[in-house]
């Protein structure tokens, strides 16, 4: 009987022994699985850091070179961030409502041939309005101030309404 309880013993502690070394070599795979995700995720990030830099400084070079010339206001072109490798499950998206189209002004009769103002930095009223929209809304995603934006754009653009501009565009920042 001794015996057996002995041989039963001896089973116990090896197949505790198998358990703890199985464990440690998941437990490593799963470290090892675990710090590859990590890595690529880490590397994803800064290449896509660096997109957006790319695309700042591109910007920052615009905004520089139209100060000597004619401000040509257009769309950044950002590339699409990749899809994560599985993707989460996500509700049906629904469509935003679009606000009603506004009607032209229509000048009175005798001012149907009067041209845009000039803007101060050359080109017509329009393409000033878009240059100072551009620089808000940077200013806005930058973090600057309200008060801080309203002091540089009142110093450097002629704006008819630059405290109704700047609600709208810190309202479409989230700021």
């Amino acid at each position: 009987m001794r015996s057996a309880l002995d041989e039963a013993r001896r089973l116990a502690e090896e197949i505790v022994r198998d358990a703890e070394t199985e464990a440690r070599r998941i437990r490593s795979q799963a470290e090892e699985a675990a710090t590859r995700t990590r890595d690529e995720a880490e590397t994803r990030a800064q290449r896509r850091l660096e997109e957006v830099r790319s695309a700042l400084d591109e910007l920052r070079g615009r905004l520089a070179g139209g100060a000597q010339g004619e401000v040509e206001p257009g769309p950044v072109t950002v590339p699409e961030p990749e899809p994560p490798a599985t993707p989460e499950p996500s509700p049906e998206p629904v469509p935003e409502p679009s606000p009603e189209p506004v009607p032209e002004p229509i000048p009175p009769p005798g001012e149907s041939d009067a041209r845009p103002a000039a803007a101060p930095d050359g080109g017509n009223a329009g393409d000033s309005d878009a240059a100072v929209r551009l620089v808000a809304m940077k200013l806005a995603l930058d973090g600057t101030s309200r008060d801080d934006a309203r002091k540089r754009l009142a110093a450097d653009y002629e704006v008819a309404d630059l405290d109704g501009l700047l609600d709208e565009v810190y309202a479409k920042a989230g700021k």
